[in-house]
């Protein structure tokens, strides 16, 4: 999963939805060679990002069960924050080629736009209880065939459960369902839609600054 964006440039009371061209007339105006400025956008780009991923990583990181609310994710082993910190990319060396990334590993692309997940061979899917997770929310094992001394009963509630026998007592490890549906909740997309006027004022006020430091 990766988003994309496209930065406008105001100049002159005339809005250019590409930026490109709009610096273009910016330099022109200023008789600047701007292709020789870019390195000042791309530092920018990778600092917006950056900061993007380090505000995701810090909503979604309260530590499993406390961090899980309509809005966040708990964290659990981590590799969601870790792959979208790593994900973080800008390359070109012009305005015209300069472009930057952001993204996320699997699951990720579930927990930004939602999904409702089904058994693609199974029956049922399995939903790991807290017996079958370690403090951390990470599941102890691969699945329920891993597990010995297990059977499937149905709750009072009415949910089949797989519970395990333990000596003399029996403990529900995995409660199985037809389909889960998985809100959205990353917010990746809201992030980025939040700080992109700040990134665009701080690029050109930066650049700006450069011009006025050149002259």
């Amino acid at each position: 999963m990766a988003s994309r964006y496209n930065v406008e440039f105001q100049f002159r009371n005339k809005r250019f939805q590409d930026a490109s061209s709009g610096l273009k007339a910016f330099s022109t105006a200023l008789k600047k060679d701007w292709d020789g400025s870019a390195k000042i956008l791309s530092d920018e780009l990778t600092s917006f990002l950056t900061s993007v991923a380090e505000a995701l990583a810090s909503r979604h990181g309260t530590p499993w069960p406390g961090g899980t609310t309509a809005q966040t994710l708990s964290r659990r082993s981590g590799k969601l924050a870790g792959s979208i910190l790593r994900s973080v990319d800008v390359g070109g060396n012009t305005f015209e080629t300069i472009e930057g990334t952001i993204g996320a590993d699997f699951p990720g692309v579930v927990h930004e736009f939602g999904a409702t997940i089904k058994p693609k061979t199974a029956k049922y899917l399995a939903i790991p209880l807290p017996a079958a997770l370690d403090s951390k929310g990470v599941p102890l094992k691969k699945g329920p065939r891993d597990w010995a001394h297990t059977f499937v009963s149905k709750s009072k509630a009415g949910n089949l459960i797989i519970f395990q026998r333990r000596g003399t007592q029996v403990i529900p490890l995995y409660v199985l369902k037809s389909s889960v549906t998985i809100p959205p909740r990353l917010g990746m997309q809201k992030t980025l839609d939040a700080g992109l006027p700040y990134f665009v004022d701080r690029s050109m006020d930066a650049i700006v600054r450069a011009v006025q430091q050149a002259a």
